[in-house]
């Protein structure tokens, strides 16, 4: 069995900006190990040039150029750059935390809103033409300025730029992406309470009555709107979450089979190792022993 447990990482001041240059630099020291890890921020990386592989809780995405990569808390991820092609390596990586967020910049309902970061479905990166590039650059200069310059209000300027490049980049991926179906203000809105609704309660709550009865709506009508919406039954976002979720603990944790299942609900294990291998393909255990 696979004996590792996940590296949380932390961060030691409210926002940081740094290129991707100098944190390659840094991370390929011999005394570093590129090692999958967490962490308790949220991480924008914007690549200008690069060529290797970063995968987000099991998805591998390759580097590419004119791509913009959002990481959120709890999301397991590990990048890695091709050693031949560091030469060429140019890129941004700003981090910060979910008070910073918060406080200086937009709201937790905005974020979901914008389907930028993680939010129980799978948020691709943003992939960008050269001159949708060029749109968001100078925001990076902002950023470098005012936290090299330490000027009074420092936070609430950088809090701003980071909201004007939040809201940038989701006009770029409007702009860049046809929605088969536009929702009226009321579906948008049960769309987003309900993924922040699986989120929160995906350990507790297994069935989508739990979820329409959270809005007052039929479970039927709940399904009927998030399937025009993302693509997938109701039933089945929650179970995906599921399923992430025990891939984590598997992987990165020192849990037993048993834990795990409790931890997510079930207190019958041989129901929650059905469960898996329903989804999966492959029994817990199998997984668990796997190596990617």
């Amino acid at each position: 069995m696979m004996n590792s447990t996940i590296r949380i990482q932390q961060l030691q001041a409210p926002f940081v900006y740094k290129s991707m240059e100098a944190i390659e630099m840094e991370r390929t020291k011999p005394s570093k190990e590129v090692q999958p890890h967490r962490h308790n921020f949220f991480t924008v990386i914007a690549l200008e040039n690069g060529v290797g592989t970063h995968q987000i809780d099991f998805k591998n995405y390759a580097l590419k150029a004119h791509t913009v990569y959002f990481v959120s808390p709890e999301q397991i991820h590990q990048l890695e750059v091709e050693p031949d092609t560091l030469a060429l390596l140019k890129g941004h990586v700003m981090m910060f935390t979910p008070d910073f967020l918060l406080k200086y910049s937009i709201s937790p309902e905005a974020l979901t809103e914008m389907s930028l970061f993680f939010n129980c479905d799978e948020s691709k990166p943003l992939s960008l033409t050269a001159t949708d590039m060029e749109r968001i650059l100078p925001f990076f200069e902002k950023f470098k300025s005012e936290i090299n310059k330490q000027q009074p209000y420092q936070w609430e300027a950088v809090g701003a730029w980071l909201k004007l490049f939040l809201l940038e980049c989701n006009r770029l991926k409007y702009e860049n992406q046809e929605k088969n179906i536009k929702l009226d203000k009321r579906q948008a809105d049960i769309v987003r309470h309900f993924k922040n609704d699986v989120e929160k309660h995906f350990r507790a709550w297994h069935q989508v009555a739990d979820y329409a009865d959270s809005q007052h709506l039929t479970s039927n009508y709940l399904n009927e709107i998030i399937k025009s919406e993302t693509g997938t039954s109701a039933k089945d976002f929650i179970m995906n979450r599921l399923i992430l979720e025990a891939k984590r603990l598997a992987r990165f944790s020192e849990m037993s089979a048993k834990e795990i299942a409790y931890s997510l609900g079930y207190e019958d294990a041989a129901q929650f190792s059905k469960f898996f291998k329903k989804c999966e393909g492959i029994s817990f255990s199998t997984f668990r022993e796997m190596r990617e």
